[in-house]
């Protein structure tokens, strides 16, 4: 899925695809969950998957095919695929079974949970070359994504919500049982709990890239979670996340947050002419600024978050306003769904209009321009020392961002970084 097709053409791609559908669009749980069924399909010793493939179970088999199951709660059948997948790509260790104070099932089960850990954040990753070739032609996986998409995530709407919720969940998750009082495994279940955010981050970053629509609910939710968890650093066992590693995970989400955030302002869109339509029954309805609801929402998140990690999206929203501003000069009456929101904006649609109060946007602009604010420190930091956008350090850290230093993300930083207020400090 990474776009070197060498020997495979888009089609065996498609058919490889198709019959695991179900699980790459259940981000919840891709490995499901233990059931009666499922298990009766152990114990019959024979199992046919999605794709055709008769899988044949032995007695041992069994044993540790349901101690996987129940260590890591998750569907029988999917639990033998992962064993099976395991024995073939790494296998057990040349000391397995060596250790007499430990059983086998012991030691396969230390062994796999490494690979488990990682096939859990490849199934999410998978989404992400999809997304991307979509919206290039010249891809080399845009007939495969062309074909794929429409089945995979039939509601985009829905599947960016379940995105959201996911991490929401994820970031107040508790200890499973059993690891409380074992601290190597409970440091190490937080950590690959926050890669899975990440990752999840990243779906989200690339689901809103154009496949899902910019409208008003879900960008004010994602808003919402953004604020909610500061960037991510709210965190149910955020303790056993001191370390390097642990706050190099936090670094990453809180980067991506604002990329997301700005991403779904679609910036380039509002500055075009004419791009903001102001109207009681505008054309385009699934575009944030088309609900008025919604931005006094966003607009009352933004300006109460002032702080330097929110001032890329601070500003950006500060250009939004902006150009609303603008787009008022064009209308010959404000409809009265907007006036609401526009209130706060224009002090001259007040009977106690001042000359001298400014609009706004032109404060908050001044404001995130200061440089005790740290805007361009925060630009520069990303710019040059976050996985997202440096390949060498994405290495050196060791970082689950699954695209360092991809276009999409560079996009989004230039268009902030184009806007005339940015661009006039640069200067």
């Amino acid at each position: 899925m990474s776009g070197q097709l060498e020997g495979t053409t888009p089609n065996q791609v498609v058919q490889i695809v198709i019959p695991r559908l179900e699980q790459l669009r259940t981000v919840s749980a891709p490995f499901g969950k233990p059931s009666d069924a499922s298990r009766k399909k152990i114990d019959g010793g024979s199992i046919t998957l999605p794709d055709g493939v008769i899988l044949h179970i032995d007695e041992t088999d069994k044993e540790y095919v349901l101690a996987i199951s129940n260590a890591f709660n998750i569907d029988q059948v999917h639990s033998l695929v992962l064993m099976r997948s395991f024995f073939y790509n790494e296998g057990l260790p040349s000391s397995a079974g060596s250790n007499s104070a430990t059983s086998l099932v012991d030691e396969l089960l230390e062994a796999i949970t490494p690979f488990y850990f990682s096939e859990r954040l490849s199934i999410i990753r998978v989404l992400i070359p999809l997304f991307r070739a979509n919206e290039n032609t010249a891809d080399p996986l845009h007939e495969v994504a062309d074909a794929i998409l429409p089945k995979l995530l039939p509601d985009g709407h829905a599947f960016a919500e379940s995105l959201i919720t996911e991490y929401v969940r994820k970031t107040q998750e508790g200890l499973p049982e059993g690891i409380n009082n074992d601290p190597r495994k409970a440091s190490r279940w937080v950590k690959q709990n926050n890669r899975e955010q990440l990752v999840l981050l990243e779906a989200l970053f690339w689901t809103m890239w154009g496949y899902v629509p910019c409208d008003g609910p879900l960008v004010v939710r994602i808003f919402e979670v953004a604020y909610e968890t500061n960037l991510g650093s709210v965190q149910k066992h955020s303790t056993l996340l001191l370390n390097e590693e642990g706050a190099q995970l936090q670094q990453d989400c809180a980067a991506l947050w604002i990329l997301i955030t700005v991403e779904i302002l679609e910036l380039e869109r509002v500055a075009e002419p004419g791009g903001i339509e102001i109207s009681a029954n505008p054309a385009q309805k699934d575009i944030y600024y088309a609900s008025p609801d919604s931005l006094k929402r966003i607009h009352d998140m933004v300006i109460s978050n002032g702080s330097s990690q929110h001032a890329c999206t601070y500003l950006a929203w500060a250009f939004v306003l902006s150009r609303f501003v603008l787009a008022t000069t064009e209308l010959k009456s404000l409809p009265d769904s907007y006036r609401p929101f526009f209130d706060s904006l224009l002090p001259h649609l007040h009977l106690s209009y001042s000359k001298d109060r400014e609009p706004t946007h032109a404060i908050m602009s001044r404001l995130c321009l200061e440089p005790e604010v740290g805007l361009f420190k925060l630009i520069l930091m990303l710019l040059t020392n976050s996985p997202l956008f440096v390949t060498a350090i994405a290495w050196k850290t060791g970082s689950t961002v699954t695209d360092p230093n991809a276009i999409a993300f560079r996009s989004v930083l230039k268009g902030l970084s184009s806007l005339p207020n940015l661009s006039a400090s640069f200067n």
